[in-house]
């Protein structure tokens, strides 16, 4: 090879390396590729420890007490041969008695002395789910607690007991003394617009008397709201008049008339 080729292939080469030296444009990113699986979940951590407890709040206030009181009436007004009178109130300065001052007057009942006979003044009819004190109790869904101190042993042994029921529109029904059977009832309900029924009776023992119901749940608010009573006559044994058994089946104003009952 002579000199002037060889000068040839250096001079190609010198610009082969100066044409290729400068890099060309970026070209477009690829697609993203598909995100891989996440992997597990990792283990909760340990639970921290409890804070402190609070500071215990402030008591409340105690309640009062409710209470009754029982003194003897006069014949008079309230009974016409004299009898029992009961008050309830609310015990407001704690001092453990009923002052004249706490007397709910609204709730004074009275437990008046017949001509042999011994009534109680007509009650408020409240019905309360059925607790059972008595086995004979355990027939019936509800029940009232009367007031009844003046229900002495000999009147249990050797009287009568008598209760009465005083629908809303002043119907007064007898009430049968008996755990097995029962009176039905129809009265209105406390819209004075229809009509219901259920079926009552009662039982007894010394110095308690239990008005017993049993009737649908929903009726049981209607007889503690329509403005019905019940009273209750205790005639202790020998007094002249009756049997038992006629004055059991006596209506009410018959046996008020026998022994100068007053409404």
């Amino acid at each position: 090879m002579n000199l002037k080729n060889c000068s040839m292939l250096l001079l190609c080469a010198t610009l082969f390396i100066t044409g290729c030296s400068k890099d060309g444009s970026n070209g477009t990113d690829g697609t993203n590729g598909t995100n891989g699986t996440n992997g597990a979940n990792g283990k909760d951590g340990a639970n921290g420890k409890d804070g402190a407890n609070g500071t215990n709040g402030k008591d409340g206030a105690n309640g009062k007490t409710a209470l009754t009181k029982t003194t003897k009436e006069p014949a008079g007004t309230n009974c016409t041969y004299g009898g029992t009178k009961f008050e309830t109130g609310i015990d407001a300065n704690n001092n453990g008695t009923l002052d004249s001052n706490e007397v709910i007057t609204t709730q004074t009942k009275y437990v008046c002395d017949g001509a042999g006979a011994i009534y109680s003044s007509w009650i408020d009819v409240e019905l309360t789910e059925l607790l059972k004190n008595l086995p004979e109790e355990g027939n019936y869904y509800f029940k009232q607690l009367l007031p009844a101190t003046a229900l002495t042993a000999d009147i249990v042994n050797n009287g009568t007991v008598l209760l009465y029921y005083k629908s809303k529109n002043g119907v007064i029904s007898n009430i049968v003394n008996s755990s097995s059977s029962s009176y039905n009832i129809i009265d209105v309900d406390p819209s004075g617009q229809s009509n219901f029924s259920f079926s009552a009776a009662f039982v007894f023992k010394e110095k308690y008397l239990s008005f017993l119901v049993n009737c649908w749940a929903g009726y049981k608010s209607y007889i503690n709201d329509n403005g019905s009573a019940v009273r209750y006559v205790l005639i202790p044994g020998m007094v002249p008049g009756r049997s038992i058994a006629d004055l059991q089946k006596m209506p009410y104003s018959e046996v008020a008339k026998l022994y100068n009952i007053r409404d």
